[in-house]
Order: C-alpha cells, then sequence, then structure tokens
C-alpha cells in the first residue's frame, strides 16, 4: 500500500527534514526531482523552451530551483511571477509551480499558447490537496510531481483529471500517514484460501431481494461464490438464483428473523444485509432485532442502511449488538444522507469519518474514488482506479458480495483493510470488462479471473 498524506503530515515531514538538512536542501532536492520529471515526460532537456511560473512560496522556491536545474541540463528556460504576466510566452513545456497545498483562494492563471506539456509542482496550482476542491480555474495539468506521498486531494474527482499522470517524488521525507492506497499489487497478494479448507470454511450468509429486486441477491451470492465462498445461504423472495444455483435458498419470512441467526446461518462465517430488500417500513423492527441478535461479521448495505437509518436507529442498533464482531456499512452518496441528514461535501474521507463515528461501524463510502475508515473513524483506505464502466446498476450488489467472501475468510486484519481490498478487487474486475456497456452479471466472473491468476502463477 501506498502512504496518503494530509496538508499537516506533510508539513511535520518536511520539519524533520528541514531539521535535518536544511530548507534550502529540501528545496533543491524538490527542485531536482521536477526537473527529472520534465525530463522524463519529454524524453530530453537540451534546447526545450521551458516556462515556470512561480508564486511566492515554498512551491515557487522549488520552480526556481527547478529552473536552474533545467538550465544547467540544456533547456531554455523563462522564469514568469504570477499575476504579472496575463499571457505566457511560446513554449514546449510549462511548470505550473505558483501555489501548493495551501491555495484557499481562487487561482487564475495566465493563458497559455498553443498546446506546452504542463507539469504541476506537487499540485495544479488551485487544487486543496486535502479534498480535491478546486478553486479559481487551474492549469490542466499533463504531469503532477507530488512530493514526500500522494495526497488525497489528488485521487478524487475533479482534481484527479487536472493531474494528469501523479509521480511521486519521495524526497526522502518520512511520512507518517493515517490513510493508505490500495494498489492491485496489495490485492494480488491476498493469502490465499488453505488448502485444507471445506465448503463452510467461507460461508457467507445473505438477506436480500424483493419482489422485482431479485436481482440483488442473484449477484450478492454469485459474487460471494466467486471471491472464494465454498457456501451461500441465501434469504430472499427469490423462487430461484439462475446465476448462483449452487446456493442454499429459504423464502425470507416476514416475521421470526432473529431465529434465521441461529438456523439457516447459524454456521455462516459472514452475513450481508440489505440489497434489493425494498424500504417496507414492516421490515424495520425484524431488521433491527436480526442485528443485534448476530454474532458474525456483519455488511449492511442498500435498502438495510435507509430502513435504519432516519432518526439513529442505525447506531442504536449497531450498539445494541455490541463488539463482539464487527459491522461494516457501504454507503453510496444517497444512503449516505438518509444516516446522517446531508450528503457527503468534498472532503469525503472526512464524511466516511464522521458516519463512522456515529455508529461505530466500519464505513466504504462508495464512489469513483471509494473511501474505506475504521469504526470511530480510525484507519483509513483510498481505492482509485476503478473505471466508469462500474457505474451500472448492481455493480454495489457484486461489490456487497465480495466483500462479505472476505470478511468470512477471518483474515487477521484490520477488517478497514480487509474491505478495502475488496472494492480494489472490484475495481481490478471492472477494467477487465467491458469499457462500455459492462453487465453487473460479468463482474463476479471478471474477479475469478483476476484471483485465479494469482493461484496459477503459485502466489
Amino acid at each position: 500500500m501506498e502512504p496518503v498524506a494530509t496538508r499537516k503530515e506533510l508539513q511535520k515531514a518536511d520539519a524533520k527534514q528541514v531539521a535535518a538538512i536544511g530548507l534550502d536542501a529540501l528545496v533543491a532536492k524538490a527542485g531536482y526531482a521536477l526537473a527529472q520529471g520534465v525530463r522524463s515526460l519529454m524524453g530530453r532537456t537540451a534546447g526545450l523552451r521551458v516556462v515556470v511560473l512561480v508564486g511566492p512560496g515554498l512551491n515557487g522556491a522549488d520552480g526556481r530551483s527547478a529552473a536552474t536545474v533545467l538550465t544547467r541540463f540544456g533547456a531554455k528556460v523563462t522564469v514568469v511571477e504570477f499575476g504579472h504576466v496575463t499571457e505566457l510566452p511560446d513554449c514546449d513545456v510549462v511548470v505550473d509551480a505558483a501555489f501548493g497545498t495551501g491555495v484557499s483562494r481562487p487561482v487564475l492563471p495566465p493563458l497559455v499558447n498553443g498546446t506546452p506539456k504542463i507539469v504541476a509542482c506537487d499540485l495544479p496550482s488551485g487544487v486543496n490537496g486535502d479534498t480535491g476542491e478546486i478553486f479559481g480555474t487551474p492549469l490542466r495539468a499533463t504531469r503532477t510531481i507530488t512530493f514526500g506521498a500522494v495526497k488525497p486531494g489528488l485521487l478524487f474527482e475533479g482534481a484527479r483529471a487536472l493531474a494528469g499522470d501523479v509521480v511521486v517524488a519521495s524526497l526522502d521525507l518520512d511520512v507518517e500517514a493515517e490513510c493508505w492506497r490500495v494498489t492491485s499489487d496489495d490485492v494480488l497478494s491476498l493469502p490465499p484460501l488453505s488448502k485444507e479448507r471445506h465448503k463452510w470454511s467461507v460461508a457467507v450468509g445473505v438477506i436480500a431481494g424483493s419482489a422485482g429486486m431479485e436481482g440483488a441477491a442473484n449477484l450478492v451470492a454469485r459474487a460471494a461464490f466467486r471471491t472464494g465462498s465454498g457456501m451461500v445461504r441465501v434469504a430472499t423472495s427469490a423462487t430461484e438464483l439462475p446465476l448462483a444455483r449452487e446456493a442454499v435458498l429459504m423464502a425470507r419470512p416476514m416475521k421470526g428473523w432473529p431465529a434465521l441467526s441461529r438456523t439457516f446461518f447459524d454456521a455462516c462465517t459472514a452475513l450481508v444485509v440489505g440489497p434489493g430488500l425494498s424500504r417496507d417500513q414492516a421490515l424495520v423492527p425484524e431488521l433491527a432485532s436480526f442485528i443485534t441478535t448476530t454474532t458474525q461479521p456483519l455488511l449492511l448495505d442498500a435498502d438495510a442502511l435507509v430502513l435504519l437509518g432516519h432518526g439513529g436507529l442505525l447506531a442504536r442498533t449497531i450498539a445494541a449488538r455490541g463488539t463482539s464482531a464487527p459491522v461494516v456499512l457501504l454507503p453510496h452518496d444517497g444512503e449516505y444522507a438518509a444516516i446522517m441528514g446531508t450528503r457527503p461535501g468534498n472532503n469525503r474521507l472526512e464524511a466516511a469519518r464522521a458516519l463512522a463515528s456515529a455508529t461505530g461501524a466500519t464505513v466504504l463510502l462508495k464512489g469513483p474514488t471509494t473511501v474505506v475508515v475504521g469504526p470511530h473513524g480510525d484507519g483509513a483506505y483510498v481505492i482509485d482506479g476503478a473505471p466508469s464502466s462500474l457505474a451500472t446498476a448492481g455493480s454495489g450488489d457484486v461489490l456487497a458480495g465480495i466483500c462479505g467472501a472476505l470478511l468470512a475468510r477471518g483474515l487477521n486484519w484490520p477488517v478497514a483493510k480487509i474491505v478495502a481490498h475488496g472494492a480494489k478487487l472490484h475495481a481490478m474486475a471492472g477494467a477487465r470488462g467491458l469499457g462500455v456497456g459492462l453487465l453487473s452479471s460479468e463482474l463476479p466472473d471478471l474477479v475469478a479471473e483476476v484471483l485465479s491468476e494469482e493461484v496459477a502463477n503459485g502466489r
């Protein structure tokens, strides 16, 4: 995993480095990294026309240092002070070193002529590094050379498109980050299923589906099987699951749900509740009482979140369950609003932490960039790289099945780390599918492909 560092965390790392080697040396490191970023992007520096746009702060100092190095590398460099011109000279490359992480006012850069490559220093000027909020009209970078660690804001929608190709230059900073980015390599290094397992070793119980929404139960069950579950039991209104004929079904009763945890689901090692359940208020007391009587890891999604979201009932129900086994919530923005009364703002990490703190549950906040935080807001993970083709009906049901199966494995990991790997696996599967017209019913098989390749490769 890769660290994702906030402004405060990077300021702390900067301060330690400055104390060790001095500010001038740190600026020189940043300038050299920036110049090398230009060289690697362009394939050369000799004869390049480079304009370095500098501001009054440390980003400007980094830019001036890069200008010195680029000149030494043979580039023809012009340094332009931000605010002093309305139009930049013709050039091959613009180095945007006007403003960094501390920006809080609109940035209106000068006009850029032609189509030069834009290399941003740490961040595109005008992007809030913590949230991705955009101030003004930042230059759209071809590449961003970011220092120390990737910033949260560079991973979120909007700012992500402005940053272009993001390259981390460590500058030998000792960054103590509380948030981590899950990579494909992390997923491919998941602990393998035991060779001595039996079908009940990884067993997922599911309460999902209702009239007209039977497909949700189908998708959860198939995704759980394809992620390695040997047994899936489903309490549903559906009479059959064409995508998961191996699942054991029972007709979901109108009353008596708590008994299910002691009978139908007694040997399951994790539970998934909510996809396609319906929002019939008559289900609320049964759902709440079921949750309080279960002792397995429990994942709540979709309609379960909406049904329990009002008036703090979700938090009270989780609290009544105790701490013997974890609870995971998988809201999208609308379900988040049903629980918290407002949609997540620009700072999605803080939004997820707020929900986790309010409920005592691990939270996976879905989106183009997904955020996972542990109960009470501790521990955080960011998952990016999901293709837009995943924005399709049923994709979230597949994610629930994936995460349920990973929880059922009993990994000796923090729960937030487990479901964060599930979200990245979901993204990787989506990336293997059709770029346009991907069906959620295709995703579980793509998940199995990803995991099976690692088995074949001996991992």
